[in-house]
């Protein structure tokens, strides 16, 4: 059989006959290895050491600015704050309450047969929401007269509900011509004799 191959053997076929072989013998081999494993497997070794950290790089270039989001809802409704103090620009004297201060009048040039002009101006530091009733105690009646609308003195002067007292602590005969009263103050008007004039304190409630 040998020699009828040798006879027949050209070198086409021989290609042919070794490529076969090859072929053959490759597929056994690969099949070895799927199916054990162990031909191709390579043992793994131990991991080593962590290496050092690395030097931060260069930030980036910052980015083109992103579009804005859309709106967002209503938040709820928060709850109702505290009542506001009415002791702030634009409240009004709460009632009850007592505002207090000094005036002076002070007599200044003839006006004509030795009489001069004097005027006490009073300003609240708030307004009132009516205009007060102005009541004059003269110096030393303190409780002798207006004691009801004025039941305070010189020194710690106090009105009732609805009173602006007046209280003088220095009187050098002046006349009352007129007393203005406002929310805001008052303005009372005299008539002396010219280097004289009354000065005293004063009180105010609002009604």
């Amino acid at each position: 059989m040998l020699k009828a191959i040798r006879r027949n053997l050209t070198p086409p076929t021989a290609i042919a006959v070794v490529a076969l072989v090859f072929a053959m013998s490759g597929g056994a081999f690969a099949a070895k290895n799927y199916a054990t494993g162990q031909a191709t497997a390579s043992k793994q070794g131990q991991r080593g050491p962590r290496g050092p950290k690395g030097k931060q790089g260069v930030p980036g270039p910052q980015g083109l600015q992103g579009l804005q989001g859309p709106k967002g809802d209503v938040g709820p409704k928060g709850p109702k704050g505290d009542t506001g103090s009415p002791w702030t620009a634009g409240g009004f004297l709460p009632s009850g309450a007592t505002l207090g201060g000094t005036w002076v009048a002070g007599v200044g040039p003839d006006l004509g047969a030795g009489k001069g002009a004097a005027a006490a101006s009073i300003s609240f530091g708030l307004p009132l929401p009516t205009l007060p009733q102005i009541v004059i105690v003269k110096k030393d009646q303190e409780g002798v007269e207006h004691a009801t609308e004025c039941p305070g003195s010189v020194a710690i002067p106090k009105a009732a509900k609805g009173k602006l007292c007046l209280y003088t602590a220095q009187e050098a005969g002046l006349e009352l011509q007129s007393a203005i009263p406002s929310p805001y103050g008052a303005i009372v008007s005299y008539l002396g004799t010219p280097g004289f004039g009354n000065a005293g304190t004063w009180a105010v409630t609002a009604p």
